[in-house]
């Protein structure tokens, strides 16, 4: 059963050189396949249930000042067009956001708040939206928390004190990249791993198709 879906879209600067476009526009591109990969997974059949998706990690946050001025312009946008998205309100999309959000800057906290806010009651559907995510920084995150709550340090309370507590059954890495980076290290145990050539902006729905259908052929033992 393929109930959780996490995205790796990884090739969006190799994409603006291969094509010798500016990187703004490569990473328009690249927000827009988010949506188009959040309609894939809200009809597939039978219906994903949640959807995790690594906007930006904690290195991310150190590359050239220009460069992250253009994601975070775009990043700003998409926010506030999340509000009004009709995927969210027509299939009851709860958003949620993962990482040390409070490392961006305030308007873009303001924007996340915001859409935490308006989808909160949503049940039909998850997406978790990674942002100042790094999964070392998660679980010690977690494990913080666990002594701030004077909780016994056991699998299921870490796991609970996690950014996202749910594991993905299936983990899709775009741009000819095998690894997995330091993304949900402790929830992708036993993750199913998906690797494509294709750089994120090329991804199409025949690609994730055929990640869906490959991941249907595995035979999932846990280790058992």
């Amino acid at each position: 059963m393929l109930d959780s879906i996490a995205f790796i879209p990884d090739g969006n600067r190799r994409y603006a050189k291969k094509y010798n476009i500016s990187l703004a526009e490569a990473y328009a591109k690249g927000f827009n396949k988010v949506r188009e990969a959040l309609d894939w997974s809200l009809n597939t059949k039978p219906k994903i249930k949640e959807a995790s998706i690594w906007g930006l990690s904690t290195e991310n946050l150190q590359r050239d000042g220009n460069e992250l001025f253009i994601f975070l312009r775009l990043l700003r946008m998409k926010l506030k067009e999340l509000l009004n998205e009709p995927l969210i309100k027509e299939h009851e999309v709860r958003v949620k956001f993962a990482g040390r959000i409070y490392l961006l800057p305030d308007s873009i906290q303001k924007l996340v708040s915001e859409v935490t806010e308006a989808t909160k009651d949503y049940s039909q559907y998850t997406i978790n939206i990674f942002l100042g995510y790094g999964g070392r920084a998660e679980i010690i995150d977690a494990v913080q928390k666990l002594i701030s709550k004077g909780l016994p340090v056991t699998e299921e309370n870490l796991t609970k004190c996690l950014y996202v507590p749910t594991s993905p059954d299936l983990i899709i890495r775009t741009g000819n990249t095998q690894r997995l980076s330091g993304f949900m290290p402790w929830q992708s145990a036993y993750s199913e791993l998906y690797f494509s050539e294709k750089l994120w902006p090329e991804f199409s729905e025949s690609d994730f198709d055929e990640a869906i259908a490959e991941y249907r052929r595995r035979e999932r033992r846990f280790g058992r």
